[in-house]
């Protein structure tokens, strides 16, 4: 019991940057609803309708990585795995501002173009994800890798990465 609570620990430390990014991102479209002068209610909503399910699949992302399903820094499989994330976001989203607003769910009229929409929007999510990972990810893991294995993998497979581009650019100039 004690080897699988360590285990569910770990994996959590590991999914911050991820989860932590979700937030943000939550965040940011909540701060874009206020600067447009919307009311306060709707823009907690988008802060939290949006921000709490990028989160959870943020976080989600990041146990994908520890547990090896998904390459470490590879576009693809980000773009992959926001493909249907994103748009289900948005999607709660959607259903949390009609909830919020008292009105019944009144999923988007075009449930397809809508979904297809943000299925496109996603892959820039998926960029832009990937790159605040790589910056939030590089402090944090080095921090808890002392008691994270996962983490000291990660940590190991990004100093072994650093350590051949060196090589290659001092076989270049040599």
């Amino acid at each position: 019991m004690a080897e699988s609570t360590t285990s569910v620990r770990q994996f959590a430390e590991v999914s911050f940057p991820g989860a932590v990014i979700g937030l943000g991102t939550g965040g940011i479209a909540g701060g874009l609803a206020a600067v447009s002068g919307l009311p306060f209610g709707y823009t907690l909503l988008t802060t939290l309708g949006l921000g709490i399910p990028l989160a959870i699949f943020g976080a989600g992302y990041d146990v994908l990585l520890a547990s090896g399903r998904i390459r470490l820094g590879g576009v693809v499989p980000a773009a992959l795995y926001w493909l249907p994330a994103f748009p289900l976001a948005r999607l709660l989203h959607e259903v949390v501002l009609d909830i919020g607003s008292g009105r019944s769910i009144l999923l988007p009229e075009a449930l397809l173009p809508f979904l297809a929409f943000q299925a496109i929007l996603s892959v820039g999510f998926a960029i832009g994800f990937l790159w605040m990972h790589e910056q939030l990810a590089t402090v944090w893991w080095p921090r808890i890798r002392d008691h994270n294995p996962v983490a000291a993998r990660y940590v190991g497979q990004y100093t072994r990465q650093a350590a051949a581009t060196e090589h290659r650019k001092a076989s270049k100039k040599g």
